[in-house]
């Protein structure tokens, strides 16, 4: 579009100086030619260089001056009969003059509109129809979209994702021939941030055409009034929050939500503080919830959060690698490049903080960005507090509920397993956990033993052990405190140290997605009796809180155990007694050993409720023990093994040697000798609870017992006191027949 020049001192005089040459050189030209008259004309030509160059009055003078050229030139006598050509001329001044006046008054009306219009705020162009070439544009529409460029179409001036929509925009207006109005339209902004316009798009039908043959764009930048308006939106939400949601990891969605939108960064996580501990609490954008809830770290290792609670004021950093309060490691674990750490300060307490993340580039945050993040940060600090504090008092009435539970579980049984059952079971139920076992300790075997397991996906076989000041269980039981691992990764170890961790068979192995341990003891007055050990697949899971109600739930279990374990000593020393007696019962007034061994062996097969049974006379000729009664056994089998030499490698050979009870927890049958092996197997007693069991007289070995039961249990210390028990009273008896035997009468007091 042609714009008229502006004037300048040195410029005009040139230009005048110009017109003036025209016009001497149209003089010239009219003088020599005077007799042809269209030569007159030739005075148009400064005419109408003036026109272009000059200014009216200027132009006016220049057809003057003609007029007077043109004048002179006629006076001569052959040319007195064209003087009309010399008004003419001064007329067609006059009207260039006119005219000059007009059109620069018309120009520059325009000229004035296109570079108000250019500097405006509003974004111009124009489409042409078809194609949508871009022919006229403005300033800001070349802000809005930074490669639009005069006849480039709208595909190749404007970024696809927002091409596409417009151009449906640019389609509705020419197909309704009306004005189409798009509020809030995103646009790409600078920074990579999006923007939004109000966007009118007018279709222009001219000349009779019957379709618009281009459109019009008018579009206002409202990104300002958007980010205010979803700003304050979000100050509502979280307020709304805090006065109507009591749910702490809603209200801490939220929360994150609302920073993430103010920050406007791709990543996030907010963390609470807990016992000098950031623990991460939720993500946002590249860092979920999961990645979140498995941080936990020192206060010290994040000593910008500690600034900025200490401060109560949002701390930006806009080059994360640069600054020296990022580890190294941290920086390239979450690959941070800026970051806007916002203190969650309620009054004086300290929440935590959230820290807005900035991964794929280094990024400004305005001032104003800073300083609304802290006034939200404050919100979010009370919206989380408050729902803390329900979830706390929630809390507190569970555990009370805990509590009563696992109290009551001591009343459904005086059996010792079913009360360990069931008390395992109550406490994973009540503290929602992974994972719970009861370990007691077995003071014949100076270990712990797991008897009861609860919500485990290991393959968890009774019996697991752990020696007091091995792994959490046995240092918890030897120290006499709660202990607790936050994160098994790597330290299998220190959870439980022999292979049961390896194979998986151990409810806490990394291998069952336990995470996080916790060992409580188990207390009978001042005594520690056993181990509470619980897992979760959370990392950190115990907080102090849970702890201390933990160690409270371990209280309650030990009172519901002490009954049981009370009731099982009485029944096991009943169960003794009797036995003793139906022993004594059998032998009474019996001298033959055969029958003595008859007879005792069935009391003792019947109260003991074995699966098989045999009574051994000790040979010292032979060094041999012989057998003399079997019960449970095929009668093909009792030839084999009728004699068993004490320098064999069986369970009952060693066990007389060595004058000791022999079990199958004591000495496993996977590393028996190939005697041994072929004793159980021809007994088919491979996978059953077996004891061996020396038969001694004041130091002199007379005999021996061994006995298989068909399940597969613990001999506690009180069955090992039974066994003994039984062995003493047969010792007694074996002798007697014995010295009867030998043709000598017995003792008359009958002293062991």
């Amino acid at each position: 579009m042609f714009r008229l020049p502006k004037n300048f001192p040195g410029r005009h005089a040139l230009l005048l100086l110009t017109v003036g040459a025209l016009l001497l050189v149209a003089l010239v030209i009219d003088h020599v030619f005077v007799s042809f008259q269209p030569i007159d004309f030739i005075y148009t030509a400064p005419i109408i260089a003036a026109a272009f160059f000059l200014s009216p009055l200027e132009v006016l003078a220049t057809g003057l001056i003609a007029m007077i050229f043109e004048l002179a030139t006629e006076l001569e006598p052959l040319a007195k009969e064209a003087l009309w050509v010399a008004p003419t001329v001064g007329g067609f001044g006059a009207l260039t003059a006119l005219a000059s006046l007009l059109t620069r008054r018309f120009i520059g009306r325009i000229s004035e509109t296109r570079e108000s219009l250019d500097s405006s705020p509003l974004a111009y162009a124009e489409f042409h129809i078809p194609g949508y070439a871009i022919t006229s544009h403005n300033a800001a529409f070349r802000q809005l979209f930074s490669d639009g460029k005069v006849h480039q179409t709208l595909l190749d001036s404007v970024p696809g994702d927002f091409a596409a929509p417009l151009a449906e925009l640019i389609d509705r207006a020419v197909a309704t021939k009306a004005r189409v109005t798009a509020k809030e339209f995103p646009t790409p902004g600078k920074g990579g941030h999006t923007s939004y316009w109000n966007v009118h798009l007018i279709p222009a039908v001219a000349g009779g055409r019957k379709s618009p043959g281009s459109v019009s764009l008018f579009a206002l930048d409202v990104t300002g009034a958007v980010h205010h308006s979803r700003t304050r939106d979000a100050a509502l939400r979280i307020s709304s929050t805090v006065m109507s949601s009591l749910n702490l990891q809603e209200t801490i969605q939220v929360a994150m939500d609302s920073l993430a939108y103010i920050a406007r960064t791709n990543a996030g996580g907010l963390f609470l503080l807990q016992e000098d501990h950031w623990v991460g609490a939720a993500g946002w954008g590249q860092y979920t919830n999961d990645l979140a809830h498995q941080l936990r770290w020192p206060c010290a290792d994040l000593p910008t959060g500690v600034d900025a609670v200490e401060n109560k004021q949002a701390i930006a950093i806009e080059n994360a690698p640069a600054d020296p309060r990022f580890k190294k490691e941290n920086l390239e674990r979450f690959n941070i490049q800026s970051a806007l750490v916002i203190p969650l300060v309620t009054g004086n307490r300290k929440i935590g903080s959230a820290w807005m993340i900035q991964t794929d580039r280094q990024k400004q945050f305005t001032a104003e960005q800073v300083e609304f993040a802290t006034v939200i940060g404050a919100q979010v600090a009370l919206a989380i507090d408050n729902a803390s504090a329900y979830e706390r008092e929630r809390a507190v009435r569970k555990s009370l509920g805990a509590i009563e539970s696992v109290s009551e579980a001591g009343l459904t049984s005086l059996s010792l397993n079913e009360v360990l059952s069931e008390l395992v079971i109550r406490t994973q139920d009540a503290l929602k956990i992974d994972a719970a076992m009861i370990m007691l300790f077995d003071e014949s075997g100076q270990c712990l033993r797991s008897l009861a397991v609860a919500g485990s996906s290991g393959a968890w076989q009774p019996g697991l052990k752990t020696k007091p000041g091995e792994g959490l269980a046995g240092r918890a039981f030897e120290q006499g405190s709660l202990l607790k691992i936050d994160d098994t990764a790597g330290r299998e170890d220190e959870v439980c140290p022999d292979e049961a961790c390896r194979d998986g068979s151990c409810p806490f192995s990394e291998k069952n997605g336990i995470s996080s341990v916790l060992a409580a003891p188990l207390r009978a007055g001042s005594k520690v009796i056993g181990i509470l050990q619980l897992g979760s697949r959370q990392v950190a899971f115990f907080s102090g809180e849970q702890s201390r109600l933990i160690q409270i739930l371990a209280d309650r279990v030990s009172l519901a155990m002490q009954n049981s374990l009370q009731h099982n000593q009485t029944l096991h020393e009943l169960a003794r007694v009797a036995l003793t007696r139906d022993v004594a019962a059998a032998c009474a007034g019996l001298n033959n050993i055969t029958d003595i061994a008859k007879n005792a062996l069935k009391a003792i097969y019947r109260q003991l409720n074995c699966q098989a049974a045999s009574l051994f006379d000790f040979d010292p000729a032979q060094k041999a023990l012989v057998s003399i009664s079997f019960l449970g056994h095929p009668a093909n089998v009792e030839e084999k093994i009728a004699t068993i030499y004490l320098d064999q490698d069986t369970f009952l050979a060693r066990a007389v040697r060595e004058r000791r009870i022999i079990t199958h927890e004591t000495d496993s049958s996977e590393k028996a000798s190939k005697t041994e092996a072929f004793i159980l197997k021809e007994l088919g007693i491979e996978n059953t609870s077996r004891a061996a069991v020396p038969i001694i007289y004041q130091d002199e070995i007379v005999g021996g017992m061994a006995i298989a039961f068909s399940e597969r249990q613990h001999f506690s210390s009180s069955d090992i006191d039974t066994f003994s028990s039984v062995a003493n009273q047969l010792a007694v008896v074996i002798h007697n027949s014995h010295i009867h035997r030998a043709g000598a009468p017995p003792p008359a007091n009958g002293k062991k």
